[in-house]
């Protein structure tokens, strides 16, 4: 394992960086009004935190919950986030990743933090659900990624659903572009398989996986009761279950919060 990552897993202590992250959460959450709630289900020790994946490269919902967590538990419980690999891979990306807690988006790592009794946090549906069309904004989509359940099971470990609403609000997407991003040239190596028309600020057009200034549209994001689930990680059958049992807890609470939203959001 590269020192790097390991620095980051075995850590309980978050960088001064990330400890400048305290301010931007608080403006983020003034900026959306947004509420976290539910922080008292989380369990003690090892645990994967299973999130619905928004806005983009912005992912404003990461930065507000991650303050709300911070706030509640303080800095020695930050959990390890898997992260893209293209953050990875751009200049200075992997120092930054480091220290704010985000390790590459692989099983090993993953399962290195959870044996230390770390928290995990994972964004199952990936590029896939963060660049949704909006009019699938209000919809738990992983995309059939369901290596989250097998990495639960293999490690034991309960998964806690982290519900966010309003938080794809911010932009308007009109494509994924999913037959345009299968034939990128890039598109092995950066693993990036959308091309995504969307429209935001400060550009207007959002040029794809480069962050944007989503508009503030009111946040509730909810952490649900954990999800302790049974069978073999080798087992299709159980690994399906399994997923299909999480997606649709997080989906009806989705749609409770959506209906809590302002009208002009639903």
């Amino acid at each position: 394992m590269a020192p790097r990552i390991d620095g980051v897993i075995a850590s309980s202590e978050l960088s001064p960086l990330a400890r400048m992250l305290r301010p931007m959460g608080a403006l983020l959450t003034r900026y959306f009004d947004a509420e976290v709630a539910g922080l008292e289900r989380a369990p003690a020790g090892a645990a994967l935190l299973v999130g619905n994946h928004n806005a983009g490269t912005a992912t404003p919902d990461s930065f507000v919950f991650g303050h709300a967590w911070l706030a509640r538990f303080g800095e020695a419980a930050v959990p390890v986030s898997l992260g893209h690999d293209l953050l990875f891979r751009v200049p200075l990306g992997a120092r930054l990743a480091s220290q704010l807690s985000i390790v590459p988006a692989k099983h090993g790592y993953a399962e290195e933090a959870l044996s230390r009794g770390r928290k995990v946090l994972v964004y199952p549906g990936g590029q896939h659900e963060a660049l949704r069309p909006s009019r699938d904004r209000d919809r738990i989509d992983f995309g059939g990624h369901r290596g989250y359940v097998r990495l639960a099971l293999r490690c034991g470990v309960p998964i806690v659903p982290v519900v966010a609403a309003g938080a794809h609000d911010g932009w308007y997407v009109v494509s994924r572009g999913d037959a345009i991003g299968r034939r990128w040239p890039l598109r092995r190596w950066l693993r990036l398989e959308t091309a995504p028309l969307a429209f935001g600020l400060p550009t207007g057009v959002v040029f794809p996986y480069w962050p944007h200034l989503p508009l503030p549209r009111k946040m509730l994001i909810e952490l649900l009761d954990p999800i302790t689930l049974a069978g073999d990680p080798r087992d299709p059958e159980a690994v399906a279950a399994g997923d299909l049992r999480v997606r649709e807890a997080m989906q009806r609470a989705l749609d409770r919060l959506v209906g809590r939203l302002p009208r002009s959001q639903r």
